[in-house]
């Protein structure tokens, strides 16, 4: 009788160690639960931890009808399928790419990866073995089934072949180009080592910690579609939080690319196209920032030399160790600050400007031509030859360009014309003679300049009066043919010389 009692109190303390070792495990089981619910529901508001209440209060009621079936003593294949049947019957009700996990628990709504990290969860609780594989921008799970594997991929899911795989890498390398987000010299490698090295660091089986944050980057990209540009930076930065991957880095560049370039007039877009340059200085990027600040200085309302300034301070630091980009910012500055001085009638700083602009790119044709307009407009008040003629002189010998410069030397023969005039008004032979040489040479050089024939008949009817009125008809009929010559469809010209013709008859 002793050793009955003996015998039961054994079989009764080790059915408490029993039951007490089930409910430590069942309560580490629970725990680990609530964090991997954490990791895929993340949040600290009421509605977060209301939503993460409810989806373990659903996944717990699967697990405690699998339980009540005995699936722990079920064979793997056997097992897998009792979890896909209830599961179905419980979640799987509506597909939806890129679904947000929160809806599988309350709505139903499901797609390929959203569907695989549940299964996992469920899976890690049931103790069975399986690895989470990415294809393209889902996940899908293999699962250990005993001599073999077997994939899990819900309905509605895009069918896994190589051809839509070999796409999504396409794609996904022409966005690697668009964003710029990787050296052009590396270009000559392999596809598939590229597309491994900056989508997932070649990451091909994931954690269930690192699916959290791939369903994050999902999210993100769900955003990006939906041009809810901070949303997307937040999904991004919650996916970094868990994991990282190189496909963040290129969702984050081209969310800077959409900010940079949707308003261009604003500091805040200017401020993303800096963030994108910082992370690959040179081309394109650098060429857009020497743009902006074109177009910063170019259409501001009130321009000024503060502003003007300022501004090329401000850019000038951020280029410091870019000659090249400084080069282009100088060139702009010197010619913002010249029109800005022009719209004031600051004559002397326009020149200043050009000056210092011409010095540093003298062979410049662009320079050339908005130097020369502008040393014309500085001429256009200037009516006496002789002054004129100085200062064309000293701008020739300052700025050797001039001397092929269409525009300029068109204001030479104007006054060189107005000299030949003025000494055959005077009716000083010997001096308009030897000028009218200096006109024919200067306009043979020049070519046929904007207002050539104009200055053609200052000079050449100028020399025909001065005959005339010395009654010499058949010389001043002389000029009036040389001037035809230069300039055969001037009318005027025509008439003097029908007139000329009658006093030789």
């Amino acid at each position: 009788m002793k050793q009955l009692s003996t015998l039961l109190f054994i079989f009764l303390f080790c059915s408490t160690l029993i039951s007490a070792k089930e409910t430590l495990l069942a309560a580490d089981r629970s725990a680990e639960l609530d964090q991997q619910l954490q990791l895929l529901l993340p949040g600290t508001g009421i509605q977060e931890q209301s939503v993460r209440a409810y989806a373990k209060e659903r996944i717990s009621e699967m697990l405690t009808s699998l339980e009540a079936q005995n699936i722990r003593k079920k064979k793997p294949h056997k097992a897998l399928a009792m979890l896909r049947e209830e599961m179905g019957q419980r979640f799987l009700k509506n597909h939806q790419p890129f679904s947000k996990i929160q809806f599988f628990f309350t709505q139903g709504q499901y797609d390929q990866t959203t569907a695989s990290a549940v299964y996992a969860m469920t899976l890690d609780y049931l103790g069975m073995q399986y690895l989470l594989q990415v294809q393209g921008t889902e996940v899908s799970l293999l699962v250990d089934v005993g001599k073999n594997t077997e994939r899990i991929r819900v309905k509605g899911a895009s069918p896994l072949n190589a051809e839509n795989e070999r796409r999504f890498q396409n794609a996904y390398l022409e966005v690697l180009r668009s964003v710029g987000y990787i050296p052009t010299a590396e270009w000559n490698n392999p596809p598939d080592q590229l597309f491994n090295r900056y989508y997932l660091g070649g990451d091909q089986q994931l954690s269930l910690r690192q699916l959290a944050s791939f369903l994050y980057y999902r999210q993100a990209l769900r955003a990006y579609a939906d041009h809810a540009w901070a949303s997307s930076l937040d999904w991004l930065y919650q996916a970094r939080q868990l994991h990282p991957w190189p496909v963040q880095e290129v969702l984050q560049r081209a969310i800077w690319l959409q900010l940079a370039t949707e308003d261009t007039k604003t500091t805040t877009s200017l401020d993303y196209l800096w963030k994108i340059w910082e992370r690959s200085p040179g081309a394109p990027w650098q060429g857009q920032l020497i743009h902006r600040f074109n177009e910063l200085l170019r259409d501001h309302p009130a321009p000024n030399s503060w502003v003007i300034d300022s501004t090329y301070d401000a850019f000038k630091e951020r280029f410091t160790d870019y000659p090249g980009a400084l080069g282009q910012l100088r060139e702009i500055y010197y010619l913002q600050s010249a029109r800005m001085h022009a719209q004031q009638g600051n004559t002397v700083s326009v020149m200043n400007y050009m000056d210092s602009l011409y010095r540093y790119q003298p062979n410049n044709t662009a320079i050339h031509e908005v130097l020369a307009g502008m040393l014309v407009w500085s001429l256009r008040k200037e009516r006496e030859f002789e002054s004129g003629l100085a200062r064309i002189t000293a701008y020739s010998k300052k700025y050797p360009f001039l001397t092929t410069n269409s525009l300029f030397q068109d204001r030479h023969l104007l006054y060189q014309a107005e000299r030949v005039r003025y000494y055959f008004d005077q009716d000083d032979r010997i001096k308009g003679l030897h000028y009218m040489e200096d006109f024919k040479r200067l306009a043979k050089s020049s070519g046929r300049t904007p207002r050539y024939d104009s200055w053609v008949l200052t000079a050449y009817l100028a020399a025909s009066n001065y005959y005339y009125r010395q009654n010499d008809y058949r010389q001043a009929l002389n000029f009036i043919e040389q001037g035809r010559q230069e300039s055969p469809t001037d009318a005027y010209l025509d008439h003097r010389a029908d007139v000329l013709l009658k006093y030789l008859r």
